[in-house]
Formats: C-alpha cells, structure tokens, sequence
C-alpha cells in the first residue's frame, strides 16, 4: 500500500527558519540541534533535510546581505568583487542546500516504502510480533517500534498500542467507538442540566407515590462505569500537536518534544 508519504515542517520547524532569518545565526544552531535531537525518526529524516537546506539558504543571503553593507561605493571594481564573493559563497552554501533538498526527496521515498511493507505485514500476513516484523523488514526492532507507533498516531493502522514486543491493533472503529461513548455523555449532562426546575410540591408528592432506593442507583451507576471503555486513547501533545497513544491513568513522554502527557 502506497501511502505518499511526504514530510511537513512543524510550527517548532518555522520558528526556527524565522529566527534564523532574524537572528543569524542562533537559528542555524537551533536547527542542527533540532536535526541531532530527532533525526534517528525514520519519519523526521527527510524534513531534517529540508531543514537544513533552508537554513542554509537563509544565511547565504544574509551573509550576502551584510557584505553589502561593508561597501562605501558600488563601482565597476566594487561589483566584480561583490560577484566573485558571491558564487564562492554560493558554491559553499546554495550547492549543499541542494543536495540536502535532493536527500529529503530520497528519505522520503524510502521511508513510503517502508510503510507499505509494514502495512502488508500486519493487515495482510497478520504479523504482530515486533521481532518478526524487523527481520521481515531487514531493520532494527527499535526502529521498527518508532516506526508503527508513528503509523498507529497517524491513523495509517488501526488504534493500538505495543506491549512486550507485539503490536496490539484495537478492532476496527473501536477509537470511534470510544469517541462516540464521550460525547453520548457529554450530550446527556448537558440535557440534564437544561432540564426546567422541579416544582417542590410535585417532587415531593412523586417521592411519595414512588420511592427511589439511593443503593440500587448506585449500583447501576458501578455498572455503568464498568462498562465504559478503559482501552488506550489517542491524545495530542499541548506542546508540539503530535498524537500520542496513552493509557489511561499512565503518564507518557512525547516523542517528539519531550512532553509528559497523560489520559
């Protein structure tokens, strides 16, 4: 299964381009600590890449831009060196940026393959087993787990989780399913707190024609509440917006930013 794969700068990714842009050069630091941190993702490669082009790109023009300024006068001698500087520092600056385009392209088309395999494996063949799906896939089983944990936050698999080296899928439309339970609730409260005030002497004639046994309500509400789906849930991180399966009453580090993110 193709899934055209195609790597997308985050909101962290902008600001890092803007900075560079505005406070050369704290923003190409910050890219190639942003590119250190995260480029063992298979996922993050190809934007890594694209990234660093920009940067790259952004800082050519802005060390452009101040030797330009270090000119008194532009005459014919002035704007022949001027020119001779600038394809030095384009051979130094414009050429790796694209060459950091070209290898996000390539990154890209790699890791698309990869999801398809790993799309056939599991939906397919019925191969759960981490270990089974790395030496299938000639990877790494570490790998292999960051890689179907970003498909499973994605939605390119089924809403699951993976324990002990096997990859757990919920059956189809369970997360719907859960989805669908919250809102039933949400919708009930809110009927319930727009239904019209009681008339005492009503409610008090009705307490006496009928009267409500407070243990058997209780009771049901335990029933209730043991019916309701105690399943994992997929949250987004306040911090960077990816989606993060958490298990409820378990707290969970983020991934991608570092974030503790609870259900």
């Amino acid at each position: 299964m193709d899934f055209a794969f195609k790597s997308n700068f985050k909101a962290f990714d902008r600001i890092i381009l803007a900075i560079t842009f505005l406070f050369f050069p704290l923003g190409l630091v910050m890219a190639l600590i942003r590119v250190i941190s995260t480029h063992f993702h298979r996922s993050r490669k190809g934007r890594n890449h694209q990234l660093l082009g920009w940067c790259l790109i952004y800082t050519y023009f802005i060390c452009m831009f101040l030797i330009y300024l270090t000119y008194d006068g532009f005459g014919q001698e002035e704007i022949a060196e001027f020119l001779g500087i600038g394809l030095v520092w384009g051979m130094l600056m414009l050429i790796p940026a694209a060459i950091f385009f070209a290898l996000a392209g390539v990154a890209d088309r790699k890791f698309n393959k990869l999801l398809g395999q790993y799309y056939q494996l599991v939906m397919k063949n019925g191969i759960n087993e981490i270990d089974h799906i790395a030496y299938e896939t000639r990877q790494s089983p570490y790998p292999v787990m960051r890689d179907l944990e970003f498909m499973v936050n994605e939605r390119m698999l089924p809403f699951g989780r993976i324990e002990n080296g096997i990859l757990l899928l919920e059956p189809e439309g369970f997360h719907e399913q859960y989805e669908a339970n919250e809102d039933y609730e949400e919708n009930d409260e809110d009927e319930y707190d727009d239904d019209d005030e009681y008339d005492e002497d009503e409610y008090d004639d009705e307490d006496d024609e009928d009267e409500y046994d407070d243990e058997d309500y209780d009771d049901e509400e335990d029933e209730d509440t043991d019916t309701k789906p105690k399943g994992p849930r997929m949250i987004e991180c306040p911090g960077c917006g990816a989606r993060v399966v958490v298990v409820p009453h378990e707290r969970k580090e983020c991934e991608y930013c570092g974030n503790e993110i609870s259900a």
